[in-house]
This record gives structure tokens, C-alpha cells and sequence, in this order.
């Protein structure tokens, strides 16, 4: 086959793979397998209260939920649509940038079909967190950043400046990009010319991107106390009690073993295979045999590595969570891509290529396919998923079996959000205080005087009600409890405790634990 047709073949599988890989999560969505996760549901309530920003992240995620529900309704569909088009934006982005501009189609493939099997970016391209549009102006920002380095367009300028405002208020993380782009233009700079103003531009560029993206956040922070910022802090170990403990090493070994789940281990090796080769091609000067330019070996090296490395490392001081290295794998990926490329070409014709993808697809499989794996219990990675609507259901039916304007509560922010999407009706429902780290709901009023019961709702099986609710009402009763399903799949168990006698005084909470 001739390298021309070879290319076409590669064309032609990329764009299927992209299309193919959006029919099945808007099939996903649309069966009912999963419902809400207790951060979707969130979000989703954050959208109902436009503010310039939120008590753990900044404004963008309410926004796409405004606009996804406006279009397909207060419905699981309205809520996770924006997820989808952000991954089908995400993998024209890698099409375009790799496939076309690098001309290295047959790496943007593998690029591709590594993305779509690794359980991070397709949990990711279904569940609508902020991990997707901050990846979405990740990436982005990646592409013009290189074309502005390549070509000096202005207009490359302006859209960095674009992206990296719009990723800030999906995700702090993407402050990350400004040091990054510093570090990738002063590496490149030191052994080729640069286009003429790009130094000036790219500070502008990225000031202003960088000032416009924070700007709301910090005028919602600065009328809160600092909430959000102090959130930030105690989740990064930089403050409270974490802040104490400086070197933990049960926390790096979780953290890693984390990225295996989150990338594969076989992913996870192509990519480090890969960055390796192509830091050590940077290294010796010879880019050439890698097939990419030398400023494209070294935003890619540049925007992978310090970011890989930095969690990693600070995992030795604090716990990280598996998806907060996330910004790593725009650049990541494409280097796997690069190593399974080489991979394929030096073992054509042997069988042991196809193990690699045949387990991709086993991985993509499963993660459609979660309400038809016989597994249940709470050690399923999709419990906390299941049995949500069920719950809203039992709650609607003690709230009238209580009579008059009864409202819904719990000690949990992501039962909360569940409750307010899944009780019919969709009224707020309302997070009461108690010995916990402070939340959104914290930030907004309480029920109104004119209510005079609710139904409490814990998760799990110990009747624990915490002082601050029983302090409200005139009595609260005997707990039910429900054990919910979901499709053939058991789901979570909930007590519902029916309250009686709202005194109008809402108990608001008192800790300041971020």
C-alpha cells in the first residue's frame, strides 16, 4: 500500500473513531445506566444561581450547565450534553493540531485511540465535570500557543489569551499554563529565532488571559472571605492540619497507583517511553528522528513533565487526587502516541501489537457498559452512582406523607445536590451543619420560615443526626431506610428521618474547615 493511501486509511479511521466514540456516549447518556454524580449535581445547582464564581471552582461549569439544560432540559442529558461536545471538541482539536498542522496523521490516531481508552478522559466525556473544559482549553491553548511560536500570528495571541481565561474559571489548574508557556518560549528561544514581537506579545497574551480569568473569581472571593482560595489551600496541604505533616509517603504510593487507574498501565508506559525519547532527542539535537520539530518536542516535553512531576512529588507531602494531574496528558497522550506509533511500525506482522488496543477497547467497553457488569457493593467504582432517582422518589413521598411545605435536607453537600436534582419538583434542598469541611449550600440561605417539616437524608445505615437538625425542629422520628436499585444493579443505602416542627431558625454552620 502506497504512503499516500496508507495516510488516507489513517484519515479515515481518526475521523471514525471520533465519531463513533460520540455516538456511543450520547447512547451511554441517553440509557439510564448511571445517574448524577454527586459533583454533576452540584454543578448543575450552582447553574440555577449565576455568580461570579463558586466555593471550590470557578464560573464555567455552571455556565455549560445553563446552556445544556436550556437546551435538553433539567434532565441527566441537559446536564452531561456539555461533557460530550467537549470531548468531540477535544478530539478534533488533537485531529486538527496533529494530524494536519504536524502532518503526523498515524500518530493522532493512536493519540486518539489511547484518549478514548483510558478511563480519565472517557469518564471524563461523559461525566460532566471540570476536568472537561479545562482539558478542552487546555489543549486549546497548546494549539495556538505553537502556532504563534511557528508563525508569530497575532490572532494565535489573542486566542491563547481567550483560552487560558476561560480555563481559569473552569479550573485553577490552568494557571499552570503560564509558567509552562514562559519556561517552552525561553527553551525554544535559546537555539532559533523566534517571530519577530513574540516575546511582548506572548506577555500580554498572557497577563491579560490570566488577569481576565481570575478577576471574577477573586471578586467572589474577596466578598466571601477568601473561601474559595482558602479551599484550595487546605486541599493542597498548604494550610490547616495537612499543612503540619510534611513528608508522607503512603500518600505517593496511593497517588501513583491512581494514575495507573485513571491512565492504564499500558498507556502509562507508552507515555513515559515516549516522553523520555523525545526529552533525550531535545537533549542530543536530534529532534528529526522522532519526526517533530524541535519546538514542538519541546512544548510537548515541557507541558507534560513539569506538571506530571510536580504532583508527584508533592504527593510525598499531602494527598493528591488522581484526576489533578490532569493537565499533564494533553501533551502526555500525544507522546504515547508518538511511542505506540514507533511500537506498531518496528512489530508489524507480529500478533503481540493488537494486545495494546484489544485491551483499550476492553477498558472502553466497561466504562459504557457499567449498569451490565454483575457487580455490586460499595468497592463498584460507580456505586455512588446508582439508586439517586429512587431516593428522590422516597423522599417526594415522606414529604407528603408529612404534609404541608416540607422541605429536603442533609449532612452531606453531595446528597444535597442529588436531592435537589432527583425530588421531584426540583426545589433546593438544603445541607445542614455539623462537624464538616464548609461547602456552597454554606453560602446561601437557609428554608424559609414559611416551611414546617422535612425529611432528613443520610447515607448509609447509622442513624447519626446531627445535633444542629434536631436543634431546628420540634421532633425528628424514627429513621427509614431504603436500599435502592438501579437497573439489575443494588444501589446505595439511605436512612430517611421524617423532622416535624421547623423552628424558621436555621442552624448555619460554624467550623471553618476547607
Amino acid at each position: 500500500m502506497t504512503e499516500h493511501r496508507m495516510r488516507s486509511v489513517y484519515w479515515c479511521a481518526a475521523l471514525l473513531l471520533v465519531a463513533a466514540t460520540t455516538l456511543v456516549r450520547c447512547w451511554f447518556i441517553g440509557s439510564g445506566q448511571l445517574g448524577l454524580s454527586p459533583d454533576e449535581a452540584q454543578y448543575w445547582d450552582w447553574s440555577r444561581t449565576p455568580q461570579w464564581s463558586y466555593y471550590s471552582k470557578g464560573p464555567l461549569i455552571a455556565f455549560i450547565n445553563m446552556a445544556g439544560t436550556a437546551l435538553f432540559g433539567p434532565t441527566e442529558t441537559g446536564v452531561r450534553a456539555g461533557a460530550v461536545f467537549g470531548s468531540a471538541v477535544m478530539q478534533l482539536a488533537v485531529l486538527g493540531w496533529v494530524g494536519l498542522y504536524m502532518g503526523r496523521i498515524r500518530t493522532a490516531f493512536w493519540t486518539l485511540f489511547a484518549l478514548n481508552t483510558t478511563p480519565l478522559f472517557a469518564a471524563g466525556s461523559v461525566l460532566m465535570t471540570t476536568d472537561n473544559p479545562l482539558l478542552t482549553c487546555w489543549i486549546a491553548a497548546m494549539v495556538c500557543f505553537h502556532l504563534a511560536v511557528d508563525k508569530g500570528w497575532r490572532a494565535a495571541f489573542v486566542l491563547l489569551a481567550v483560552f487560558l481565561a476561560v480555563g481559569i474559571t473552569a479550573k485553577y489548574t490552568m494557571l499552570l499554563f503560564i509558567p509552562l508557556a514562559l519556561g517552552a518560549g525561553w527553551w525554544i528561544g535559546r537555539k532559533q529565532e523566534l517571530p519577530d514581537g513574540f516575546r511582548p506579545r506572548l506577555g500580554k497574551a498572557l497577563g491579560a488571559g490570566g488577569l481576565a480569568g481570575f478577576l471574577p473569581i477573586a471578586v467572589w472571593n474577596a466578598g466571601n472571605g477568601w473561601a474559595g482560595i482558602k479551599h484550595v489551600l487546605y486541599r493542597g496541604g498548604m494550610a490547616g492540619e495537612k499543612a503540619r505533616v510534611l513528608f508522607d509517603p503512603e500518600n505517593f504510593f496511593e497517588y501513583l497507583g491512581g494514575q495507573l487507574g485513571v491512565i492504564t498501565p499500558w498507556w502509562l508506559a507508552f507515555l513515559l517511553l515516549g516522553a523520555w525519547l523525545t526529552g533525550r532527542k531535545i537533549f542530543s539535537g536530534a529532534t528529526g528522528e522522532c519526526g517533530l520539530s524541535r519546538s514542538t518536542a519541546i512544548i510537548l516535553t515541557v507541558f507534560f513533565w513539569p506538571v506530571w512531576l510536580f504532583f508527584l512529588l508533592w504527593s510525598l507531602h499531602t494527598k493528591i487526587e488522581a484526576n489533578w494531574s490532569a493537565a499533564a496528558y494533553p501533551a502526555g497522550m500525544i507522546l504515547a502516541g508518538l511511542a505506540v506509533e514507533r511500537f506498531m511500525a518496528r512489530n508489524a506482522g507480529r500478533r503481540r501489537v493488537f494486545v495494546w488496543p484489544a485491551l483499550g477497547v476492553l477498558v472502553f467497553l466497561g466504562l459504557h457498559l457499567p449498569g451490565y457488569i454483575p457487580w455490586d457493593g460499595p468497592k463498584n467504582p460507580v456505586h455512588r452512582l446508582l439508586g439517586w432517582e429512587e431516593l428522590g422518589s422516597a423522599v417526594a413521598k415522606m414529604q407528603e406523607e408529612l404534609g404541608g411545605p416540607a422541605f429536603a435536607l442533609s449532612d452531606e453537600y453531595g446528597v444535597t445536590a442529588e436531592l435537589s436534582f432527583y425530588v421531584p419538583g426540583q426545589k433546593r434542598a438544603f445541607c445542614a451543619a455539623g462537624s464538616r469541611k464548609m461547602n456552597q449550600y454554606d453560602f446561601w440561605s437557609g428554608p424559609g420560615a414559611e416551611q414546617t417539616n422535612a425529611v432528613l437524608v443520610i447515607k448509609g445505615r447509622k442513624p447519626t443526626v446531627p445535633d444542629s437538625v434536631r436543634s431546628m425542629f420540634a421532633s425528628v422520628g424514627e429513621p427509614v431506610m431504603l436500599t435502592t436499585t438501579q437497573g439489575p444493579r443494588q444501589g446505595q443505602t439511605f436512612l430517611l428521618f421524617p423532622c416535624r416542627g421547623y423552628t424558621g431558625q436555621w442552624a448555619r454552620q460554624e467550623g471553618k474547615t476547607f
